[in-house]
């Protein structure tokens, strides 16, 4: 079962807003390292966000997006890896599964001022904690285009990254 205040908030945007979805980010090589087995593919129910040549190959250790109104049996396994490692943040929007991800994919590459790509590993949630502080407002906005609320647990906090004010 999710945690009260993850299902209370998701009740309550509801409310007001049917189709908002509750989304669970994994970092699937720290799943697999928890529990000894890869996440798997189940369509409609979860994307893996290394879905391009070369890093399609890498899918199972890379970060993996769940719809939790489809994938609720992973809930309980979530919250445990949740509370192991820094491994797992929460999403909610209204935007599809694959649009979601779509997005997501867009932000995992970023150029630095050398001209060289890095990977933004902001489905940890220790580097998710500093993004606020690393992007302007104009690229934390853009981050989290569409996405009403991401929220973290980093060393025993619940913590929340918007880009807009509430």
């Amino acid at each position: 079962m999710m945690t009260a205040t993850l299902k209370e908030k998701w009740e309550k945007y509801r409310e007001t807003c049917p189709e908002m979805k509750l989304y669970a980010l994994v970092d699937g090589l720290q799943y697999e390292r928890h529990f000894d087995d890869a996440l798997t593919y189940l369509e409609g129910a979860n994307n893996p966000l290394f879905r391009q040549f070369p890093d399609a190959e890498i899918a199972f250790a890379g970060p993996w997006l769940f719809d939790m109104s489809q994938a609720q049996a992973w809930e309980d396994k979530f919250l445990r890896l949740e509370s192991a490692a820094p491994a797992v943040s929460w999403l909610y929007s209204t935007l599809s599964l694959d649009t979601l991800t779509r997005h997501l994919e867009s932000h995992l590459n970023i150029r630095l001022k050398t001209g060289k790509t890095a990977l933004l590993r902001f489905y940890d949630p220790r580097v998710l904690h500093q993004i606020p502080h690393i992007f302007t407002p104009e690229q934390l906005i853009q981050f989290t285009k569409d996405i009403e609320e991401w929220r973290y647990q980093l060393d025993n906090h619940h913590h929340v990254v918007k880009g807009t004010p509430s």
